[in-house]
This record gives C-alpha cells, sequence and structure tokens, in this order.
C-alpha cells in the first residue's frame, strides 16, 4: 500500500466541515493572541471588570485584528457558497436544519454591512475603493467591527456557528479530528475578570445564544416525542 493509498478520502461535507473549523481555529487564535491567550471567548460575561492589555502594540494589534477580519470573510464565503451548496447531496436537510438553528449568530455577523467592501479597499488592495479614490485621504467609514467588543462579539458568533455545525456533525469532525485535533471548540466555561467592553454586547449574545438553545431543546424534545412513539409502537 502507498503512502497515497493511506489518505483518507473526505467527501465534500466533511471538506467544508474542515473549512469552517480550520477557519474558527485561526480566527480564535488571533483574538487569543490579542488578549494575552486569556479564555476570553468562553468566559462568563456577567464578570468582567477592571481593565485589561491597555498597552497591546498597534502593529500587532492591527495585523492580528486584520486577519480576523480576512478569516470571518473566507468562513462567511464558505458557509454561503460550499456548505450545504456544494456539499452531499444527503446531508443538504441536515446542513438546512444546522443553518436555521446558527441563524442568530449568523444575522449577528451581517449586521456589519462593509465587511467585504474594507476586505478588499483596505487588506487587499491599494486602498483605493471603487471610485479609484484613496479611502483614508479620503476619510472613508466603513460598517466593520470598530472595537474590542465589536471584534469579540464577531469571533463569538463564528465560535457559536462553528458549535452548532460540530454538534451536528460528530461523526465527520471525528473524522478530520487527526488533522485539526484543537478544532473543537471548549464547552466548559470558565470566569474570567478582565476585560470591561463586553457588558455592551451581552443582549446581542444573550438572545443570540438563548434563540439557538431554545432551537436545539426543541429538537431534543421532539427527537425524544417521536422515540417513545416508535416504541409504544414495537
Amino acid at each position: 500500500m502507498t503512502a497515497t493509498d493511506k489518505i483518507h478520502k473526505y467527501n465534500k461535507t466533511e471538506e467544508s466541515i474542515f473549512t469552517l473549523l480550520s477557519l474558527t481555529t485561526q480566527i480564535t487564535q488571533s483574538y487569543d493572541s490579542i488578549f494575552d491567550n486569556e479564555d476570553i471567548l468562553n468566559s462568563d460575561f456577567e464578570n468582567f471588570k477592571g481593565n485589561y492589555h491597555e498597552l497591546i502594540d498597534d502593529t500587532i494589534y492591527d495585523a492580528l485584528a486584520s486577519q480576523i477580519i480576512l478569516k470571518t470573510i473566507s468562513y462567511l464565503d464558505e458557509w454561503n457558497n460550499y456548505f450545504g451548496v456544494q456539499t452531499e447531496l444527503k446531508d443538504k436537510d441536515r446542513i438546512l436544519y444546522v443553518k436555521k438553528i446558527a441563524k442568530p449568530a449568523y444575522s449577528l455577523l451581517k449586521e456589519w454591512k462593509d465587511l467585504n467592501d474594507y476586505r478588499n479597499h483596505a487588506l487587499a488592495h491599494n486602498h483605493r475603493d471603487r471610485e479609484k479614490q484613496n479611502i483614508y485621504l479620503n476619510n472613508k467609514k466603513y460598517d466593520i467591527p470598530g472595537s474590542n467588543g465589536e471584534l469579540m462579539l464577531l469571533c463569538y458568533c463564528v465560535n457559536k456557528i462553528s458549535q452548532v455545525v460540530a454538534a451536528f456533525f460528530l461523526d465527520e469532525v471525528i473524522a478530520i479530528i487527526s488533522i485539526i485535533s484543537d478544532i473543537m471548540v471548549k464547552n466548559k466555561i470558565e470566569k474570567s475578570e478582565s476585560i470591561t467592553f463586553k457588558s455592551k454586547y451581552i443582549e446581542k449574545i444573550r438572545n443570540m445564544d438563548d434563540t439557538i438553545a431554545d432551537e436545539l431543546m426543541r429538537k431534543s424534545v421532539y427527537e425524544s416525542f417521536i422515540y417513545g412513539i416508535i416504541n409504544k409502537k414495537t
């Protein structure tokens, strides 16, 4: 058996899940690097006090923040144009259900209207807009994450979507886990008392989390109900 024969052939769904989760890992690592590897995205939002990491080097910060935006746009591209669009037909219904449950997090991401324009004008090309004008000399404004809090909210939404994907495609995640062993988002809630900027975004996070949790609960109750009917018939 050759080395090529030993390589697992991933189907289109597995490939898309790998893409989503690997991008999530890169986004999370960039965010954690900005904030000294504190587990901010999985922290208790009720307990943020104090003032944390005030002296971040601007160059490193901007580079990491730019990477987060770039990777998030790639994540949305995979989500919209591949996951459930160019994946296995047998997985279509399950993916549609995943997208329904994850919609509150996705909707929050889409509230930033200028992510693509900012990527094209400021990050990928030569600082010129569609009119060929320099965006900085013309003080062009973009609707993108413009604060630590908004950057946190963006990363949190990406992580939440990937948690939903992993919950419904656990077998596929296991199939790729040897390649990205650290891809799974930690479920354990760890308290932190570091960041003050989160309080502004708690309500959005709560609403999004509650909506997703309600959908997952309804699915669980429905499956229990169906299972009970089947058992009675047998």
